[in-house]
C-alpha cells in the first residue's frame, strides 16, 4: 500500500539527495517541505569536496501543479565551508542542478513547461492558458522563458534555394538562402554578386542541389563555389520568364487585343472628365482636364517616334533612355510595339454600392424620370442598401446642362454609365493564357476562346506558351527539346530569346 510519504516523494523532482519531510496545506497552495541529505558538497570554483557545514537557508520554488492546485517546494539548502585555503570562495551553497538553477524561483520542469507554452501560444495567450491550469504567470515571464530557449541544432543543408530580395527596392538587393528540405531560411547574404554566393557555397561543401532563378550571376557563383552541385531552375521563375516573353509578344499586338474587347455604346468617363455624358445628350465642350490629357498623349507619341528613330540610327536602349530622360523599361516598351501603346483607362478594383443599379437609373433617366426620391424608392425595392444622398448626388450630375462645364470634383464618384466588362489588356491576356483551365470562370473562358481565334503571331505564341506551361507542370522532360526547336524556329523574337536562354542553361 502506498503511503502519503511515498505519494509526496513521487511529487518531488527526481533527485536521490532530496528527502521529503512534511506536507502543508494552505489554500489554495500545497507546500511540500523537503531537505537535502547529501553528506558533502563540491566547491563550484576549486572543485574540492567538503563536509563542513556552515549554516542552512530556506529556499522556496514554484513547481508543477497537482490538478489545479499550485505546489510550492520549500527546501532547506545548506551552506558549506570551502576546504581550499587559496580559493576565493570561503563558503558556498550546495547546488541543485537537476531541481533548479542558482537563484531561480521555479523548478526546472516548471520553467520548461512555461517555455513550451510560450513557444506554442505566445505571451498573453500562454499566460491565460496556464492560469486556467493552476499556473498563474505573467506574459513577460513567458517571453523571457522563450528568449532563453536554446536554438535548435542546425543540420548541414543539402538541398537549398537561393533568390534575391530587396533591402531597398530598386537600389540595394541581397540574397536569401533557404533550406528546401526543412522549408526555412538559413542565411541572408549582403548582395547578389557571384563572388558572394561562391564564398558561401565553399563554406558549405555538403550542398548537392541548388534551386535558383535564371540570373547569370547565381549560375556563375554556383559553378565557382560548388561545381559538383546540380543546378535547378525552379518552376516559378520558368513560368515568370515565359510570361514576360509572352507579354512582349502581346504588347507588339496590343491593337488586335484591344479589338477583342466589347466596345459599349457609350464609353464610360474617367475621373479626369469634367462633364457628364448621358445617352441622348449632345457632347459637352472639351474641358481643361481633357485638353491636358490630349496634350500629354501628344507628348508621349512624340517620345515614341523619337525612340524608334534613334533605334533605327543604331542607338542602344540605355543611350536612348539617357538621351530622352526616360526609364529604360519605357523605352523598351516603345521599341517592342509596332504602333503607339495606348494607356488603359483606370478602373476601380472594387465596385461601389450604386454600380449594379446604374444601368436601371440610366434607363429611367432617358425615359424622362428625373425625380431622385422616386428613383431611390425604386432601386431600394430592388435591393439597394445605400443612402438617399448617393442617389441624389448621382442624379444631380446627370442633370447637368449640356452647355455648362463643371470642374472635376476632388472626391466622390463621377457619373458614368454602367461599366463594361473588364477589358482585355496584354498583361491580362498573358496571365489568362497561362492560368490553369480549372481556375477560369465563364467570362475568362469566353475571353480566352476569342483570343485563341486570332491568327498569326498571337495564335503561335499562345500555342507555344501553353505547351511549355503544360510540360513544366506535368513534368515531361522528353518534350523540352522539341519545344525548344519549335520556339527557336518561330518568328517570335521574345520566345526565341527565352528558348535560347533555356538551351544555354
Amino acid at each position: 500500500m502506498i503511503t502519503l510519504n511515498d505519494l509526496c516523494a513521487h511529487l518531488l523532482p527526481p533527485n536521490e539527495r532530496l528527502k521529503f519531510q512534511t506536507l502543508i496545506i494552505e489554500e489554495p497552495h500545497l507546500i511540500l517541505v523537503a531537505a537535502m541529505v547529501s553528506p558533502q558538497a563540491t566547491c563550484p570554483d576549486c572543485r574540492q569536496p567538503t563536509d563542513r557545514i556552515h549554516s542552512s537557508d530556506p529556499r522556496i520554488l514554484a513547481d508543477l501543479p497537482w490538478a489545479t492546485m499550485s505546489i510550492a517546494l520549500r527546501l532547506t539548502v545548506r551552506r558549506f565551508f570551502c576546504p581550499t585555503c587559496t580559493c576565493a570562495r570561503q563558503t558556498f551553497s550546495e547546488r541543485l542542478p537537476t531541481i533548479a538553477p542558482l537563484y531561480a524561483r521555479t523548478t526546472t520542469r516548471l520553467a520548461t513547461a512555461q517555455a513550451h507554452t510560450g513557444l506554442s501560444l505566445g505571451g498573453a495567450a500562454g499566460a491565460r492558458h496556464l492560469a486556467r491550469q493552476g499556473l498563474p504567470v505573467s506574459r513577460n515571464t513567458l517571453l523571457r522563458r522563450v528568449r532563453r530557449c536554446a536554438l535548435p541544432q542546425e543540420t548541414a543543408p543539402h538541398i537549398i534555394g537561393i533568390d534575391d530580395w530587396a533591402w531597398r527596392k530598386g537600389h540595394h538587393y541581397g540574397t536569401i538562402v533557404v533550406d528546401l528540405e526543412r522549408g526555412c531560411p538559413i542565411d541572408v547574404l549582403e548582395d547578389r554578386a557571384a563572388e558572394t554566393v561562391a564564398d558561401w557555397l565553399q563554406s558549405h561543401p555538403e550542398v548537392t542541389v541548388v534551386a535558383r532563378d535564371r540570373a547569370e550571376a547565381y549560375g556563375a557563383g554556383i559553378r565557382q563555389g560548388a561545381p559538383e552541385a546540380t543546378q535547378v531552375a525552379d518552376r516559378f521563375h520558368l513560368l515568370k520568364n515565359l510570361a514576360s516573353a509572352l507579354q512582349e509578344v502581346f504588347n507588339a499586338h496590343h491593337c488586335e487585343i484591344a479589338n477583342l474587347n466589347t466596345v459599349p455604346q457609350h464609353e464610360p468617363l474617367t475621373r479626369d472628365d469634367s462633364a457628364v455624358a448621358v445617352a441622348g445628350v449632345p457632347p459637352v465642350a472639351t474641358s481643361r482636364a481633357q485638353q491636358q490629357i490630349a496634350h500629354n498623349r501628344a507628348r508621349r507619341v512624340a517620345e515614341y517616334e523619337q525612340a524608334r528613330d534613334l533605334r533605327q540610327q543604331g542607338w542602344t536602349i540605355k543611350a536612348i533612355a539617357a538621351r530622352m530622360g526616360r526609364n529604360r523599361r519605357t523605352v523598351k516598351k516603345y521599341l517592342q510595339t509596332s504602333t503607339f501603346p495606348e494607356r488603359q483607362p483606370r478602373r476601380r478594383r472594387y465596385p461601389r454600392v450604386l454600380d449594379p443599379f446604374k444601368a436601371y437609373l440610366a434607363e429611367r433617366w432617358q425615359a424622362g424620370c428625373h425625380n431622385a426620391k422616386q428613383l431611390f424608392g425604386e432601386i431600394t425595392s430592388q435591393g439597394f442598401r445605400g443612402q438617399y444622398s448617393i442617389v441624389a448626388a448621382y442624379t444631380s450630375r446627370l442633370r447637368t446642362a449640356p452647355e455648362r462645364v463643371y470642374k472635376r470634383r476632388r472626391s466622390g464618384p463621377c457619373a458614368t454609365l454602367p461599366a463594361a466588362d473588364k477589358p482585355l489588356t496584354p498583361r491580362g491576356a498573358t496571365w489568362l493564357v497561362l492560368r490553369r483551365e480549372a481556375k477560369l470562370d465563364d467570362a475568362q473562358r469566353h475571353q480566352l476562346a476569342r483570343l485563341r481565334e486570332q491568327e498569326g503571331e498571337i495564335a503561335e505564341a499562345i500555342t507555344l506558351a501553353q505547351d511549355f506551361a503544360n510540360l513544366v507542370r506535368q513534368r515531361q522532360p522528353d518534350k523540352l527539346d522539341p519545344w525548344l526547336e519549335r520556339a527557336i524556329a518561330s518568328c517570335l523574337q521574345p520566345l526565341q530569346s527565352f528558348a535560347k536562354g533555356l538551351r544555354e542553361d
